[in-house]
């Protein structure tokens, strides 16, 4: 299934420092949908003082992207377009706390619009990797599943306390460990190629979980100048300059 690493970082400014090192795409998650990937992975934060999804966003570290409502009204798009396609989406809450409103509210966005098309109890029937097919898949009329981690899934808000089994049972949005994830974090194409080969030799008898081998190389920037600009104005600077 291709994907890609930290999908929406594209909308962090060029401008921002270290953007150079938290940039991983050019292209808008549709239009990575549009090329193919199937898996994405979503960075989001928030502000603890707010209760408003609207101020939830995509990051990478500390560094700020767009809206994580207009970034999930984006791939609600493309399934909306193209609805015989299957997407599997890892929100994972990182840096930046969110007050848990703004958690439950997060939650409550992927629910109300995935509504229908989200996997949600079918885990604990028809949904088993181990047979499970493009067939069922189609005939489910499901078109996503929804992945969170540990921190986005566990909270207590006035009084209730939220769990992995109450937001899967609720939302739709289970626990990211339905999936083994490896990012190998190297620029060397032969590293690459053999820390896949070791990944899958490891976990391929496992047929109960999703494997996402990220097989993607990671830039690693040529000098500290590089990380605190970001490769864009850089580049920019040069072309003025020539």
């Amino acid at each position: 299934m291709p994907g890609s690493h930290d999908s929406a970082s594209v909308t962090i400014s060029n401008w921002a420092p270290f953007s150079a090192v938290g940039l991983c795409q050019n292209v808008s998650v549709n239009e990575q949908l549009q090329r193919g990937a199937r898996y994405l992975d979503l960075r989001v934060g928030g502000n603890k003082k707010s209760t408003l999804v609207d101020d939830t966003f995509i990051c990478h570290g500390f560094l700020k992207g767009a809206s994580f409502p207009d970034i999930i009204e984006e791939v609600h798009k493309f399934l909306r377009y193209n609805p015989r396609e299957f997407i599997v989406l890892e929100v994972i809450y990182q840096k930046h706390e969110m007050s848990p409103e703004q958690q439950l509210c997060a939650l409550q966005l992927l629910s109300s619009t995935f509504d229908q098309k989200v996997t949600h109890d079918d885990l604990n029937s028809w949904f088993k990797l181990n047979d499970l097919t493009l067939g069922q898949l189609k005939k489910s009329e499901k078109n996503i599943i929804v992945l969170v981690n540990d921190r986005m899934g566990q909270f207590s808000l006035n009084g209730t306390q939220y769990g992995s089994d109450t937001v899967a049972r609720e939302f739709g949005c289970h626990h990211h460990n339905f999936m083994k994830n490896k990012w190998h974090n190297t620029a060397n194409a032969q590293t690459l190629l053999e820390s896949n080969e070791s990944f899958l030799e490891r976990t391929c008898n496992n047929c109960d979980k999703f494997l996402n081998s990220q097989f993607v190389m990671t830039p690693q920037p040529p000098g500290v100048s590089f990380a605190l600009m970001g490769f864009a104005i850089i580049l920019r600077n040069i072309s003025s300059n020539s």
